[in-house]
């Protein structure tokens, strides 16, 4: 099995902002949400492009991103008056630009000039000026988002004004390797499931890779709002979106959102007050445990797993000191949605052969509270016996 670099997953995930929304901590307790980020591990927000002027408290904020190594994907809210030059002069006032995206959900939002075939065409229209100043400071032109299906078609082929395609996925409650629960589309793909979004991205930009700017779950610690989950459940099924939209060949994924705020209740990967999440703790514990750096080629590894059944998924990644890190989980649901009310999902035993030259470590399993525990990962010969469960667990291998 081939592996990928550690390093490249975790750089492919990120996280949502809003640190112009001056009710809320983005603003008024800025110190804390970078300190958050920080700690979170994540070197990548999406945050909006505005012009502010250069002594804005918004643009010292962002200047402070740039000093603490984070970069920020710049959506361009949808207007006639802003040119290439505005953002191309803006850039260097901020210091952390890493990408420009077209104008969020066009389609639904109003913030477009319309909504539905008006939206989109607005959207469209705009993307030179998006895409001319990405080409001039040398950076990704993000394409834009869409909501309803008709407005991939009605868009059509934009590779020319883009240089990669943009998707929000959502998943309604539904574990993120859910199958879908809608319409079929031309390709046997259902509404709501990895694939059926990545073949409207097909339609959009043929050919061209894609990322996910905005997916997430409306949390709590106890619900009773259909398509919501638990804060226990979302710690199980935000680390397996990251890792499935890796696996999909999604080149970033961003988390929606970094906090709870007034416009996106629930969605937080902290509360308001800025207390943790177990979803928050999870992604902490997942990037820290496979963070890596320096460039190398990632190799292969010889394996066998024996059980797990259908369900079964996993991720094999390398660190640059040769060590593998095989991570292992069923992609199974754990909430019920509509009824809210949890699902029992059953152990499996699993048996992992490895070639006698190399051996297992240690594994790393998570719990719902977000939290990872790290024991020895004995072998019988060249055959370790693992447990996986719904949660995630990273099993560490290495030369013998």
């Amino acid at each position: 099995m081939q592996a990928s670099a550690a390093a490249t997953f975790t750089d492919n995930v990120g996280v949502v902002t809003h640190l112009s929304y001056t009710n809320t901590p983005y603003y008024t307790q800025f110190p804390q949400i970078l300190g958050a980020l920080q700690t979170l591990g994540v070197k990548h927000i999406r945050d909006g492009y505005y012009p502010w002027s250069v002594t804005d408290p918004i643009v010292l904020n962002h200047l402070q991103l740039a000093l603490a190594g984070i970069k920020t994907s710049y959506v361009v809210p949808w207007n006639q008056s802003t040119s290439p030059i505005n953002i191309e002069d803006f850039a260097p006032e901020v210091l952390d630009m890493e990408a420009l995206e077209a104008p969020n959900e066009c389609d639904v939002s109003g913030g477009c000039g319309g909504t539905g075939d008006a939206g989109v065409a607005n959207a469209v229209g705009f993307l030179p000026t998006v895409f001319g100043a990405a080409k001039e400071l040398g950076i990704p032109a993000v394409g834009p988002a869409f909501v309803l299906q008709a407005s991939y078609p009605d868009a059509g082929n934009l590779d020319a004004e883009m240089s990669i395609n943009n998707l929000h996925i959502y998943f309604g409650g539904r574990n993120p390797g859910s199958t879908g629960w809608g319409d079929v589309d031309a390709e046997g793909n259902s509404y709501g499931s990895f694939d059926w979004w990545l073949d409207q991205a097909k339609i959009d930009g043929p050919g061209m890779a894609s990322e996910i700017t905005e997916t997430g779950y409306i949390a709590t610690p106890a619900t009773s709002t259909q398509y919501t989950v638990t804060d226990a459940v979302e710690a199980s099924y935000i680390p397996r979106t990251l890792l499935l939209a890796f696996s999909h060949g999604l080149k970033k994924t961003y988390i929606y959102e970094l906090i709870d705020e007034v416009s996106s209740p629930g969605y937080g990967l902290l509360n308001s007050d800025l207390s943790p999440k177990p979803a928050f703790n999870a992604v902490k514990n997942l990037l820290s445990t496979l963070k890596d750096s320096g460039a190398f080629t990632p190799g292969a590894l010889e394996y066998q797993i024996s059980g797990g059944g259908a369900m079964m998924n996993q991720l094999l990644l390398e660190k640059k000191d040769g060590s593998f890190w095989l991570v292992v989980w069923l992609e199974q649901s754990s909430w019920d949605e509509v009824n809210l009310a949890p699902i029992a999902v059953t152990p499996q035993n699993i048996s992992l052969t490895l070639s006698s030259s190399y051996k297992t470590v240690a594994d790393y399993q998570f719990n719902s509270g977000g939290a990872v525990t790290a024991f020895n990962q004995p072998m019988t010969g060249n055959v370790a016996a693992l447990t996986v469960t719904d949660q995630i667990s990273i099993i560490e291998i290495a030369h013998r």
